[in-house]
């Protein structure tokens, strides 16, 4: 088992703020998703702000691992944890930003669809919850925070499953436009990367969690 230090600990005190922000993300999205009244513009440019203090978080604790790096053996996956957080944020506001223009513009919304989408973010609040929880308990128990990494694993399995069906029942739909065709396709691609990049911050935190175990 190796000795945790200062740097450690605050390092994955920022993974966990960008966690939270992402989980803001999520939430507005979900918004978007479910609510009648929202207005979609609006809700993206607050996902697009948060994405920006997001990766001004990523770019400064990035830094400092760099500068502590002499010191740390996990200053690689750290690094890796925090560029994956970056690009979560980053596909979250593309999504939503696709959705603005699929309802104001396009003006169509497929039911079906709809509820697989929105079944993918509540899938993708929970992975992002275990996330944090994951990150909070690597300096109290090891072994508990390897359980929730693992708990992000199974939930990507789930969100791959959502994304298939969504993919099939938007190729069965007929007298489509190729317009909300593309959209429809870019948001669930997006979640399903968000998904994947979850994954991977589980398994590089998993590789922290055994050192300390």
């Amino acid at each position: 088992m190796l000795a945790m230090g200062v740097s450690e600990l605050n390092i994955e005190e920022q993974i966990q703020n960008i966690s939270n922000l992402i989980l803001d993300q999520l939430r507005i999205l979900y918004q978007q998703f479910t609510e009648q009244n929202v207005n979609n513009m609006q809700a993206y440019s607050k996902i697009d702000g948060i994405k920006s203090s997001v990766e001004d978080m990523k770019y400064k604790t990035g830094e400092y691992v760099l500068k502590v790096s002499e010191g740390l053996i996990n200053s690689g996956l750290y690094l890796e944890i925090l560029t994956q957080l970056e690009k979560v944020s980053q596909n979250l506001s593309a999504a939503s930003y696709r959705y603005s223009v699929l309802t104001n513009k396009v003006k169509t919304v497929d039911q079906i669809l709809q509820n697989l989408a929105t079944l993918m973010v509540e899938k993708l609040i929970a992975a992002i919850t275990n996330v944090m929880e994951a990150v909070r308990l690597l300096s109290i128990n090891a072994k508990k925070a390897s359980e929730k990494a693992r708990n992000v694993i199974k939930i990507e399995e789930e969100i791959d499953d959502l994304y298939r069906n969504f993919e099939l029942k938007l190729f069965e739909k007929e007298n489509v436009e190729m317009t909300f065709l593309m959209l429809s396709k870019d948001i669930a691609d997006r979640l399903e990367d968000c998904a994947d990049l979850l994954r991977d911050v589980a398994n590089n935190i998993l590789y922290i969690s055994f050192l300390r175990e």
